[in-house]
């Protein structure tokens, strides 16, 4: 019985992740300080990056509705999709600045071949939007791969 319950607190808590990227955005590192907040694991950046990308197609679907089609300043819809990143290198995990460069790497490449490739058939907005979220994305899980923690070695 116990080793079950050690296997389920292994299981990633989605909803404390989404919680835990909730409080870094509102009051920053400041609120990251519980010990809950201080383990870090790479599938919270995922999971970070997805309801940020979330977050930012609900402004910018209102942006649209409200304002029409964009203009100068739109890029402030994609501000939260800075966040998962800020904070997965702010808890600073074991090859963190390997992980950000492999990360932004490949993140750039897919923004600029989703971008082009979806701009035949969508608007320049959401074609954008597309390819910069999917650039995130891939940064994201590039990033979690990296900083995954490794096995131990037997001794």
């Amino acid at each position: 019985m116990a080793e079950e319950k050690g296997h389920e607190a292994d299981k990633p808590d989605f909803i404390g992740m989404i919680e835990e990227l909730l409080s870094f955005w509102m009051f920053g590192s400041v609120g990251s300080t519980s010990e809950h907040n201080l383990r870090y694991h790479p599938a919270k950046l995922v999971i970070w990056t997805l309801v940020a990308i979330a977050v930012a197609a609900a402004v910018s679907w209102v942006k649209l509705a409200l304002f029409g089609e964009p203009r100068a300043g739109w890029a402030t819809t994609l501000l939260p999709l800075l966040l998962p990143l800020t904070g997965a290198v702010a808890h600073r995990p074991p090859r963190y600045v390997a992980a950000l460069a492999w990360g932004l790497a490949a993140g750039v490449v897919t923004a600029l071949l989703i971008g082009i490739d979806m701009g035949t058939t969508l608007s320049s907005f959401w074609a954008g939007f597309a390819g910069v979220c999917a650039g995130f994305l891939v940064c994201s899980v590039v990033f979690a791969a990296v900083t995954w923690p490794r096995p131990e070695p037997p001794e």
